[in-house]
């Protein structure tokens, strides 16, 4: 087995047809401009009209005050609403701190602007959560 990072993944052109980030896993992508430096990668290895399936959490659909000053606060700081700084702790372990990303359709579709991707759908829940479809253009 191998440790290793999303930012680090490294395959041939063309090594895929479809790339699948389920379980949230969009928000690996931390902040828009690691999100685009990760996107440009993955453009070289997925297949031209390859697609990601990217699974994320809209941060709007909430009306809790907690998570509502957190977005304010972000956007003092010129951050995306929905960055989470944010670490893992199990048992006595616990990570380095690292930015989660939570993105509504509209920032899905910004952010893999000039990254070889287009978002052409998603597939929806009857919540926040949703499958953004990126295409390999």
């Amino acid at each position: 087995m191998k440790l290793g990072s999303v930012q680090d993944l490294r395959f041939p052109r063309n090594s895929f047809d479809t790339a699948i980030l389920f379980g949230n896993n969009f928000g690996l992508l931390g902040g828009p401009a690691k999100a685009k430096s990760v996107l440009r990668r993955m453009h070289q290895m997925i297949s031209e009209g390859g697609v990601i399936l990217a699974e994320t959490f809209d941060p709007y659909g909430t009306e809790d005050p907690v998570h509502l000053a957190y977005h304010r606060l972000n956007r003092k700081r010129g951050r995306l609403p929905g960055q989470i700084r944010m670490r893992v702790r199990y048992k006595q372990y616990t990570t380095p701190w690292f930015d989660w990303l939570l993105v509504s359709k509209d920032e899905m579709k910004t952010l893999v602007e000039r990254t070889g991707f287009k978002m052409t759908g998603s597939l929806d829940s009857d919540g926040p959560r949703y499958i953004g479809i990126l295409q390999n253009t």
